[in-house]
């Protein structure tokens, strides 16, 4: 049997819940990585294998399930032609969205310079994952509030819902591999999860070499947790994911930790619910309780960018979702997160993520950092 039969019969196996041989998936997964994709193999198989455990009926592919049975069923699997069209069918309904609705998951990305030089603009539209990732090797430029963090070998992220970044090269770099875990946090990970920020939904740690390694060893553990259909599987990703944000959290120095003003809370919250009207840094302060000028210190300490910075990034991040899920206008996009002015609204958002809002509309739907 040919390579594209074999791929488009496995694939349509997982969709129906039937048994399928890691040998074909490992097979149909290094057909899915010729996709320009930056999820690995090892991704696609915890991916493949959350879709046979549960898809979901309101999902795109779940359509395929009739829709292709009888030619599945008649033959003992797809022709060659059926085949091909099969899988035209499934990469234009495939949404790896799916990946993430499990409580977690985990995997390793690689780009190289060239799919980083064509850019990559992320809004995030999940409201409940959040993204750890810990770079190995290589290294990118991760661009966030109008500022630059170089991602190098060490360097572990954590990106929380709404964030808004941006992708390039790092030079003298020309490639980028990174491990990536997506969750769903429990309520007791509050405190665990509050780390430097770097913009205001990207906190950011370097790892030393004794913690980078067993970062990596508890990834890998996870993810063969994950892969493994055993008993308490969940529970024991789920412990070993505690152990991973522990890990990296325990790199803070107590006399550094962060923690949570609850002035700087209200502070948020405030911004948060007019981020697209009209305010001043008093406004803000007396919601906070405090002057003007030790607001913008604790603000900035805190959140990695000032107040009105944080309200942009808001603004911005809305503005994204909006370019890719409404049909609207330039300036009516602009105008509903806040900008009376066009012009102004598109220099800022070009600032923010490096390209203009027509051409980011126009680049359709975003990837995720973990193919997240």
């Amino acid at each position: 049997m040919s390579h594209l039969r074999e791929t488009a019969n496995t694939l349509y196996a997982l969709l129906a819940r039937q048994p399928v041989e890691d040998g074909s998936l490992a097979r149909a997964a290094a057909w899915f990585e010729r996709l320009d994709t930056p999820i690995d193999e090892r991704s696609f198989i915890a991916y493949a294998r959350t879709l046979q455990r549960s898809l979901p009926a309101d999902s795109p592919l779940a359509a395929l399930v009739p829709r292709w049975r009888k030619a599945w069923r008649s033959r003992g699997g797809f022709s060659a032609t059926q085949a091909r069209a099969f899988l035209q069918d499934y990469t234009a309904r495939l949404d790896p969205n799916l990946l993430f609705q499990a409580p977690v998951t985990t995997g390793y990305a690689q780009w190289d310079r060239q799919r980083l030089q064509a850019g990559f603009a992320y809004a995030s539209e999940n409201q409940h994952s959040w993204s750890l990732l810990y770079c190995d090797h290589g290294g990118a430029r991760l661009r966030a509030g109008g500022r630059d963090l170089a991602i190098r070998p060490g360097r572990a992220l954590l990106i929380g819902p709404g964030a808004l970044y941006t992708l390039q090269p790092l030079r003298r770099q020309d490639h980028w591999g990174y491990f990536w875990a997506v969750f769903r946090p429990d309520p007791r990970w509050r405190e665990w999860l509050n780390w430097p920020r770097f913009a205001g939904q990207i906190g950011a740690l370097a790892l030393t070499g004794h913690t980078g390694a067993r970062a990596v060893a508890l990834f890998d553990e996870l993810a063969h947790c994950l892969r493994a259909d055993e008993a308490l599987r969940d529970a024991l990703a789920h412990n070993l994911l505690e152990q991973l944000i522990l890990r990296c959290r325990a790199e803070l120095p107590a006399s550094r930790d962060p923690g949570r003003d609850p002035r700087i809370e209200r502070a948020r919250a405030f911004v948060e619910s007019h981020y697209n009207e009209p305010f001043t840094l008093q406004a803000v302060a007396r919601a906070a309780n405090l002057s003007p000028s030790r607001l913008a210190s604790l603000f900035r300490a805190q959140c990695g960018l000032s107040v009105l910075g944080y309200r942009d990034e808001l603004r911005m991040a809305q503005a994204a979702r909006l370019l890719h899920s409404e049909n609207l206008g330039i300036a009516a996009i602009g105008a509903a997160v806040g900008y009376a002015d066009p012009a102004y609204f598109s220099r800022t958002f070009s600032r923010h993520l490096g390209v203009a809002p027509r051409e980011y509309q126009a680049q359709g739907r975003p990837d995720t950092l973990s193919g997240h």
